[in-house]
């Protein structure tokens, strides 16, 4: 249950022609996770190529024009530089789960697919799944076809709330509580002088995991 939960966890500055936010998209999300029993909200600034995932002391950017992850984590004074294909390499395969998919679509706000696959999580590095393709197609637009669908200039609305029931009765929602235009806090998004360089946690489980699995049980 742990991994049919990951699968749908929601993982600059350039406005160039082309780029997945033109301009500028703030939005608070509200995160409940039924494993844990804690609700998270979290900040997202995404802005040219770039999504800036704000929790705490922590900070993610995702870089889709230099595809790159870089984490900051202000109170520990650490920081690490993951390029996507090493974050590819290391999400497992997850099997086929079972799950009733409900999504609330905020059409005000437009965006292209590409936005859209890398807003919930569908979009490389990350491993693409069947819930995902159920939150694609109600982000479409009305009536589109699939062809049109496929179309850069067809604009897809917001995936604003979402709610996935597994079947064991668990569900797992995703809010997005404000919308707004701000930009990423500059301050937030330097690393701090001195700070230590460390390895991603995403690389270093899935190393960690490999490393138990090789030694020879008694």
């Amino acid at each position: 249950m742990k991994t049919a939960v990951a699968i749908v966890a929601w993982l600059g500055v350039s406005s160039s022609f082309g780029a997945l936010f033109p301009t500028p998209l703030h939005l608070v999300r509200r995160i409940e996770d039924p494993i844990s029993h804690t609700t998270t909200t979290l900040d997202e600034y995404c802005y040219g190529d770039r999504i800036v995932t704000v929790n705490g002391s922590r900070v993610a950017i995702a870089d889709y024009g230099e595809q790159r992850l870089t984490e900051i984590d202000h109170a520990r004074a650490t920081f690490s530089i993951t390029p996507f294909q090493d974050i590819a390499k290391a999400r497992p395969g997850t099997p086929a789960s079972k799950s009733t998919v409900n999504v609330v679509i905020d059409r005000s706000v437009a965006l292209s697919r590409e936005a859209v696959e890398a807003l919930v999580g569908a979009a490389y590095p990350n491993r693409r799944v069947e819930q995902h393709d159920q939150i694609l197609s109600a982000s479409a637009p009305p009536a589109s076809g699939r062809i049109a669908a496929q179309s850069i200039d067809v604009q897809y609305g917001l995936p604003s709330d979402t709610s996935i029931t597994f079947e064991n009765g668990l569900t797992y929602r995703n809010v997005i509580t404000r919308i707004d235009h701000d930009l990423a806090p500059a301050q937030l998004m330097l690393i701090d002088p001195g700070a230590t360089r460390v390895e991603s946690r995403l690389t270093r489980i899935s190393r960690e995991l490999k490393q138990l699995d090789a030694i020879p049980k008694p």
